[in-house]
């Protein structure tokens, strides 16, 4: 069976790349359409006019789009054939999972036009080649490290950095072996408005980039069982109550202790800001996770990690939650059988009368007794 799951994660890894190619293409196809359509006009025209092909579909003038919308524009601009390679597209652009674009922000930043940077391949290199240095160094604690080692040498307070602190600040960390025209192309990369700084967060979230779709929906379901109000936000005590830290990647590796990945996590939501406030929003939760995927190449290992830590039901395989209970239930004529009770995060097991009301719920029926 583990071989089984391993061929499966391989033949995974090959689609995906694949697939990342496909969408390129099509990314790269798109923008030769539009220039085209604008008589090779400024990057700025050129953003416009898409903006204008999917403002057509936006029927409530929302400024965003969902995936229907989005395919019937790109539908509209002669784009067939290419499902998957479109909802990838829209995918790679939901940056926060939430199954609408910003059309606008899409269409600038297609034409590197903004605030967020264009990656071209030199700079996606270096990009790689440091986050590379910081898995190797620490694992999925790595870039936890790093912010908090940017965040020291920001003296005057701003969130950003020159040069020379980004260096400093790399080195001290452990990069040091990086020549110095690629740190200048990295540095120049984040550095948009040429102004000699970079922002310390855009900076963290260019490391982060590449979390695909799928994790992105794994951690919205772990979310979304601690947000029982549905308002977005959860607090900080609702996730060190539920979160069970033995399931960190770098705990299971012995790297670091429960209570170290513990501190990791309040380190990240709640240090180095001015609005502590005890809470945590889906996208300060999304970005959490962000920094741990990057260090994880295997799809089923995420998954599973998520699936355990947060005892969300379902999962195939290598990948099948193996922490949410199991109990005996006994009926009325005598039968028993074995019942996982799905989705169980925050279950006191002591009260049997909640036990059997969830057991309920899930469609089991006839319980005279419960064992846990």
């Amino acid at each position: 069976e583990k071989t089984k799951d391993k061929m499966r994660g391989i033949q995974r890894t090959t689609t995906k790349t694949d697939l990342e190619t496909r969408t390129n293409d099509l990314e790269r196809r798109l923008k030769e359409k539009i220039e085209v359509m604008t008589g090779f006009a400024d990057p700025e025209v050129r953003a416009r006019k898409l903006q204008q092909s999917f403002a057509f579909f936006d029927l409530n003038d929302s400024g965003n789009i969902d995936y229907q919308e989005f395919f019937a524009a790109m539908t509209k601009l002669n784009f067939v054939g290419v499902q998957k390679e479109m909802e990838a597209l829209f995918n790679r652009y939901d940056e926060d999972a939430s199954g609408e674009i910003d059309y606008k922000e899409f269409s600038y930043s297609l034409f590197g036009i903004g605030n967020k940077p264009t990656m071209d391949v030199n700079a996606k290199n270096i990009v790689e080649k440091v986050k590379a240095r910081i898995i190797q160094k620490d694992g999925a604690s790595g870039i936890h490290k790093v912010a908090r080692l940017l965040s020291r040498m920001d003296n005057d307070g701003s969130k950003s950095l020159d040069q020379d602190e980004l260096m400093q600040g790399l080195r001290e960390y452990g990069i040091s072996k990086i020549p110095p025209v690629e740190l200048q192309t990295l540095f120049n990369y984040f550095d948009r408005d040429r102004s000699g700084r970079i922002s310390i967060d855009e900076f963290l979230r260019g490391l982060k980039t590449g979390m695909s779709y799928e994790r992105k929906q794994l951690v919205r379901q772990a979310f979304n069982l601690l947000d029982s109000t549905g308002d977005g936000v959860v607090t900080v005590d609702d996730i060190l109550q539920n979160y069970d830290f033995s399931y960190h990647p770098n705990v299971v590796n012995g790297s670091i202790t429960v209570q170290q990945a513990t501190n990791e996590m309040l380190s990240c939501f709640e240090s180095g800001s001015s609005d502590v406030d005890g809470k945590v929003t889906w996208a300060e939760f999304l970005d959490y996770y962000k920094g741990m995927s990057m260090s994880i190449d295997d799809d089923n290992y995420f998954e599973l990690m998520i699936r355990n830590a947060w005892h969300m039901s379902g999962g195939d395989g290598f990948a099948e939650n193996t922490t949410c209970k199991r109990v005996l239930v006994t009926h009325s004529d005598g039968s028993e059988e074995v019942v996982e009770i799905k989705n169980d995060l925050g279950l006191n097991y002591r009260d049997i009368n909640e036990v059997k009301r969830r057991l309920e719920r899930q469609g089991v029926q006839d319980i005279r007794k419960v064992q846990v």
